[in-house]
């Protein structure tokens, strides 16, 4: 088997857990789907949570190339945050019911703890670099990167576990989604409100 098999098992295998969910797919469906044996699907991933991690990982390699885009193109910081929020919106739209039936997986399991702080550890870097340029541009004033940077990340994913009040957690539909980025957007221009260098005379092109 080659890489280009390989990354037919992942097509093969987020096309099943879109449409069925995580939980209703078995290994022996996708091996079938692509007319394999389970001993050549298990050699490239073990269990389920392998293809998950390779599909997650992929799905991280996408949103940084739109990332370094943006970082090309937008010049101001709540831009950048913004649009940051937009490349979510996006992908949990492309993504939705697959990361709907991750909200059902147990995160107790250490392989999954591990997976989530490596996304949240990357979501922390490109805030603190975002706020980076902005204090180089003295657009902001100047602060403690990493902690502002980890505060501003927990508001932002509070908001989404926090919105609807009543049902913290619940899963939510594509009109509640777009509801909490808006929010989040709203929130975003407070935040960056309050570190703004209200003194732009010495402003970096």
């Amino acid at each position: 088997m080659t890489d280009d098999k390989q990354d037919q098992i992942l097509n093969a295998a987020l096309r099943r857990f879109s449409h069925f969910g995580i939980a209703k797919t078995s290994m022996s469906e996708i091996a079938e789907d692509l007319k394999l044996s389970k001993a050549n699907l298990y050699y490239y991933f073990p269990d389920k949570f392998s293809l998950i991690e390779a599909i997650a990982y992929r799905i991280i390699e996408e949103t940084e190339i739109v990332v370094k885009q943006a970082f090309e193109t937008i010049p101001d910081t709540l831009g950048l945050l913004i649009r940051m929020l937009d490349i979510k919106k996006e992908y949990l739209e492309k993504y939705y019911m697959l990361v709907l039936d991750l909200h059902e997986m147990n995160m107790n399991d250490e392989r999954w703890l591990k997976l989530f702080k490596q996304l949240f550890q990357r979501e922390l870097d490109t805030t603190a670099r975002i706020f980076e340029n902005g204090i180089k541009r003295n657009e902001l004033v100047t602060f403690d990167v990493s902690a502002t940077s980890e505060l501003y990340v927990s508001v932002m994913r509070g908001l989404t576990m926090f919105c609807n009040h009543t049902t913290p957690h619940a899963i939510i539909n594509k009109d509640e989604l777009y509801r909490i980025i808006e929010k989040q957007k709203r929130a975003a221009t407070v935040f960056i409100n309050g570190i703004r260098n209200n003194d732009r005379s010495n402003l970096n092109e």
